[in-house]
């Protein structure tokens, strides 16, 4: 009623919805998903040198003390090894995970007195998916020695990236920049009878550079800054070391050398660089992205001899997802308004139900921007699946006025009325329920699939929500000053459906047993192909890019596992055609290593991602190391990795024993359970020392 007396008021009100919509539209940040926070927080205690039963013993278990109290933690676990310990902490989705990680750092620090005191720094980390870094870049050369040119990179490339604005870091990786090594000489050392301790403190006190207070002087004032910053190599060498005028030259050889590296990066057999662009977190994703790249064709064409190949770019990937949504709620936005002709066989009236789409659409992007969200893949989705459902209302309305119209044509205004009183009650009752389906993903997303669904649910909830209030105020205020259609002309398939839904429901009215049983029969009978259907966590057909985590046996250095990995890309390279393979990317660190497939797109390609997968696994030669096994996504599935479909996990008090227990359940699975393909354990290769036990007696006497 107030929509029909004040048409102005409210035709501008609604106006005044769709042009802030389109305002926010703009303002409104691209992203490929939205920022998630990870329900957990990881600790992680560098102590390099020491043996995993020695920081289990003196580093874990204090800190597990500590943090085993901690309300909200749901699980504690922890891994040793000879580089330090890492504690991974989960507490879910449904608690403040920054308070979390306060108090995470309390406990930490309350445990540091318990430490040795040559751990010198914690860190404590949580996640978000902004962490991601936006864009990746590998880059290769023929011709050029890339592991030595960190200076050149850092100049040419890193810097003027992180000039761009938004861009946070750009982290070069496979390239450490140069250092100063000196190399004692065991028999110069012994020669002239130099203490190492007292060598080490020398060093460390001649390479200074201090603050030493004011002087003040004829009304000025003076900094007095003792500069003792070594600075030459020559300078290093002359450094004298013993009391007899011994210089450290004498006793080592001092060279420049880049720093050893601790990971090799290899694409398609080729020495790579890892360069990864972050960006800052307010910034907007496709944005930054289009920036860095536009700078990187630009650098590309500068640097002669080196090829830059971008291995991930989320900007891209957000244009072309949504630009895929987009289209698709074009296309349903057109076939809605074809069906409604179809139905209605009147314009003006096919018109008017079809605004509700535009407006409702406008409105929720308004009021996703007040509420912080962005236009990523999920709130598009949430969009899309609302465009089908925002017409029915108006629908229903419409079709309700015009029939009181058809009784009353004399007075539209109380048609009007009339017509949207007698459906507002199910208009209502539709939209809620609607909207009450995706309600515990908006108020209880404590879930990994409640917090994805949480944005889709607010996107359609709006949606559906401003659909209604279409429905009931602008759809009969306009309703009333459309003329309905007249002699409506009959399509002979629509008057087929009308008359044998008519006869359907006269049959199920006198046999409703039969109908009831029927009915029954068909819920029973969907329970037979619900068990033949596949479940997963995410649906579709593989992806076009895999990882090959390798389970290595024994404990190699990085030479022999680089050389194992270049094996298996070689493998890989040279059944190209046959295995459809685009790129191989590999990556070889101390700690674990890994192969990136890509495949060859989709359209061009023969063979499905899986049945490739089986050929690789049915041709691949034997390592002497190891054997790589493949993991799901675009990860290298080794480690503890979450490429990994299953994970068990053996508890004990005994490493040596559950070593043991993991391998025999590792061969059993491999063996036993079909539909296994890959199986691996996270303590098949122990770290080998040389134990040096020093017989104190005999030590005393010599």
């Amino acid at each position: 009623e107030l929509a029909l007396r004040r048409p102005v008021t409210t035709v501008m009100i609604f106006i005044s919805f769709i042009v802030f919509g389109l305002f926010s539209a703009r303002l409104l940040k691209l992203e490929f998903f939205p920022e998630f926070e990870a329900p957990f927080v990881l600790v992680n205690v560098p102590y390099p040198g020491g043996s995993p039963k020695e920081v289990e013993r003196d580093i874990v278990r204090p800190i597990e003390a500590e943090l085993s109290s901690i309300s909200g933690l749901k699980s504690l676990s922890s891994q040793s090894s000879e580089n330090g310990a890492v504690f991974f902490l989960f507490f879910g989705f449904d608690v403040n995970l920054r308070l979390k990680a306060s108090e995470v750092r309390e406990r930490v620090d309350a445990a540091r007195s318990q430490l040795p005191s040559d751990v010198q720094r914690v860190f404590v980390q949580k996640f978000t998916t902004n962490d991601i870094p936006s864009i990746n870049i590998r880059l290769t050369s023929n011709g050029r020695e890339l592991s030595k040119a960190y200076e050149f990179l850092d100049r040419t490339l890193k810097r003027p990236l992180e000039r761009i604005p938004g861009v946070a870091s750009v982290d070069i990786a496979g390239v450490e920049p140069s250092e100063v090594e000196i190399a004692l000489l065991p028999e110069r050392i012994a020669s002239f009878s130099v203490d190492l301790n007292q060598l080490a403190r020398t060093l460390s006190s001649s390479n200074f550079s201090v603050s030493a207070g004011l002087i003040h002087d004829a009304g000025q004032r003076f900094f007095v800054q003792p500069i003792g910053e070594l600075s030459t190599l020559e300078e290093i060498g002359a450094l004298q070391v013993t009391a007899k005028g011994v210089r450290l030259r004498d006793i080592a050889e001092i060279r420049l050398k880049p720093q050893k590296t601790d990971a090799i990066r290899v694409l398609n057999g080729i020495y790579a660089v890892g360069v990864d662009v972050q960006r800052e977190r307010n910034s907007n994703l496709v944005e930054v992205c289009q920036k860095v790249m536009a700078e990187v064709n630009r650098i590309s064409a500068e640097m002669k001899g080196v090829n830059l190949i971008v291995m991930e770019n989320q900007g891209e990937n957000v244009e072309s997802s949504l630009g895929e949504l987009v289209k698709s709620g074009w296309e349903g936005a057109l076939f809605s308004l074809i069906v409604l002709y179809f139905f209605l066989r009147h314009w003006p009236s096919t018109l008017m139900v079809s605004t509700a789409v535009p407006i409702c659409i406008t409105m929720t992007l308004g009021v996703m921007y007040f509420l912080g969200m962005t236009l990523n893949v999920l709130t598009m989705m949430g969009l899309l699946l609302g465009v089908g459902m925002l017409v029915d209302n108006a629908v229903v309305v419409v079709e309700s006025i015009f029939q009181q119209r058809e009784k009353n044509p004399g007075n539209p205004r109380q048609a009007a009325i009339d017509g949207t009183r007698m459906v507002q009650l199910a208009v209502s009752a539709g939209t809620l329920t609607s909207v009450l389906v995706f309600l515990p993903n908006v108020f209880g997303g404590s879930t990994q699939i409640g917090t994805f669904l949480y944005y889709v649910a607010i996107p359609f909830s709006i949606a559906l929500l401003c659909s209604w209030l279409v429905s009931v105020s602008l759809i009969p205020m306009l309703a009333a000053r459309v003329a309905p259609p007249k002699g409506l002309q009959q399509i002979p398939i629509v008057e087929k459906w009308k008359d044998s839904y008519e006869r359907l429901l006269r049959y199920t009215l006198k046999r409703r047993g039969i109908t009831v049983g029927f009915m029954v029969l068909t819920l029973f009978s969907a329970a037979i192909p619900i068990n033949f259907l596949k479940v997963d966590f995410f649906g579709g057909s593989p992806e076009r890019t895999f990882g090959a985590g390798w389970q290595i046996e024994g404990n190699y250095p990085l030479e022999e596992k680089e050389k194992a990995a270049r094996q298996f890309e070689q493998f890989l390279l040279t059944n190209k055609a046959e295995f459809e393979i685009e790129s191989v990317y590999s990556y070889i660190a101390e700690q674990n290593m890994g192969t990136r497939i890509t495949l060859i797109d989709e359209k061009l390609s023969t063979l499905d991602p899986q049945q490739i997968q089986d050929k690789i696994r049915e041709k691949m030669p034997a390592f002497a190391i190891g054997k790589p096994n493949f993991g799901r996504g675009g990860g290298f599935g080794g480690g503890d990795s979450n490429n990994n479909e299953i994970q068990l996990r053996i508890e004990g008090d005994s490493t040596e024993m559950l070593t043991t227990v993991a391998s025999d359940v590792a061969r059993f699975l491999q063996g036993r359970v079909p539909g296994i393909k890959d199986v691996r354990s996270d303590l098949g290769s122990e770290q080998k020392e040389i134990r040096v036990e020093v017989d104190r007696a005999r030590a005393a006497n010599l």
